[in-house]
């Protein structure tokens, strides 16, 4: 990654760079301090956040020259992508005021390390909802047809983390013709949702289809009592010749085994709603899928301290993320963990209100689980089948250091 910026004077400038946005952020983490105590957003800080916020957003809805699309298609998806650069755009400044007035409110200057943090949590999660909403009864058959009829939609993506659009756009080129003007006319509709609540999105799928697609695989080839559709042939080599789990697969064959999964689950009579509601959870970008790498680089948050609480993960704590975390962990009859799976998520996120933080809500799932999972861990066995339920606490403290710690059983 290239960022060049000087802190000061301002403004920085951006290199053309995927990771441009969390730059923003980092920057006055790194070094800012006379701009964090500045009594007010001056116009080289707005200018500064502004570009930064807009970078990636253009990013995203940038089509690359070299995919291919119809050229039809083509101009109508780069017509809605202008039209949503330039409401957010106006959704920007809104947004930068409000995170002044808050901390003006809170009898505090405005911050620019703090502003931004919250500004790009914002951002994230405005991406996660659009991923997350479903559209009208027709957007919904037809998304199911796409997804139906095949992973083609699975190739040609350039990058991964910033093909949120592209991956839309592929998903109505796999569509008849006829079908395509009234799918983007709902994604039209869809983006006009921004920086507004999303009423009656439906919870988490546990498992998550990647999850449930592994455990069904495990059962070993498909018997009489067991049929599934066959996995394509270079994704049956990855994961169950070489026993590849979902992280190390690539991001095409991720995408081909949550197509392969929609069918399967079409297949054993699931309703289409659920099935789509599985989809978008399991192929949402959260947060920590998009920085996730950028800050454990080591896997830090990997819950070894048997003693002591699962350790804090990175991203959690630079977007100050808190909240409570719900675990079930299946045991057997000694009471050693078979499996855990987190069922309850009350996350908070500074620059996220009136809205489910979805794009941080799993922020604490990998480090919980992995926690609750330790191989010399005994719990307490409740009567019959049941299984332990716990909840992690996780907290910010004054001095900025993090701690979870573990709440009743139930």
């Amino acid at each position: 990654m290239n960022i060049f910026f000087r802190i000061c004077p301002l403004p920085m400038s951006f290199a053309s760079t995927s990771k441009a946005l969390l730059a923003v952020a980092l920057a006055c983490t790194l070094g800012c301090a006379q701009a964090a105590t500045a009594p007010e957003f001056s116009d080289d800080m707005r200018t500064l956040i502004t570009q930064g916020l807009r970078h990636e957003v253009v990013r995203i809805f940038t089509l690359d020259k070299d995919l291919p699309l119809d050229p039809a298609l083509r101009a109508a998806a780069e017509k809605i992508a202008e039209e949503h650069v330039a409401r957010f755009d106006k959704l920007l400044p809104v947004w930068l005021s409000e995170e002044a007035a808050l901390e003006s409110l809170a009898g505090k200057a405005p911050s620019f390390r703090e502003a931004s943090s919250a500004l790009l949590a914002r951002l994230l999660n405005e991406l996660a909802l659009w991923q997350l909403e479903p559209g009208d009864a027709h957007y919904e058959t037809a998304t199911l047809t796409a997804l139906r009829n095949g992973p083609d939609a699975c190739y040609g993506i350039p990058d991964s983390l910033a093909a949120d659009f592209t991956v839309r756009i592929l998903r109505i080129q796999a569509l008849p013709a006829g079908e395509r003007e009234a799918m983007l006319a709902s994604e039209r509709q869809l983006l006009t949702h921004w920086g507004q609540a999303r009423a009656n999105l439906a919870p988490w799928p546990d498992p998550l289809p990647q999850e449930a697609a592994y455990a069904l695989l495990r059962r070993g080839p498909p018997a009489g009592d067991h049929p599934r559709l066959a996995l394509p042939p270079g994704l049956a080599s990855d994961v169950m010749g070489k026993g590849a789990d979902y992280a190390a697969l690539q991001p095409g064959e991720r995408c081909v085994l949550q197509h392969w999964w929609v069918r399967e689950s079409l297949r054993q009579g699931i309703a289409p709603a659920a099935v789509l509601n599985a989809f978008r959870y399991g192929t949402m970008l959260t947060a920590v899928a998009r920085y996730g790498s950028t800050f454990d680089k080591s896997g830090a948050a990997t819950g070894k301290d048997v003693a002591g609480p699962p350790p804090y993960p990175s991203v959690a704590k630079f977007f100050a993320v808190t909240g409570v975390t719900t675990v079930s962990v299946q045991l057997d009859r000694d009471g050693n963990p078979l499996q855990a799976s987190v069922i309850g998520r009350k996350i908070q996120v500074p620059g996220i209100r009136g809205v489910r933080p979805v794009a941080f809500e799993n922020a604490f799932d990998d480090a919980i689980v992995k926690y609750a999972m330790q191989e010399d861990r005994h719990y307490h066995k409740p009567s019959g089948d049941a299984p332990f339920k716990f909840q992690m606490v996780w907290n910010l403290d004054d001095d900025t250091d993090a701690k979870a710690s573990k709440g009743t059983k139930q």
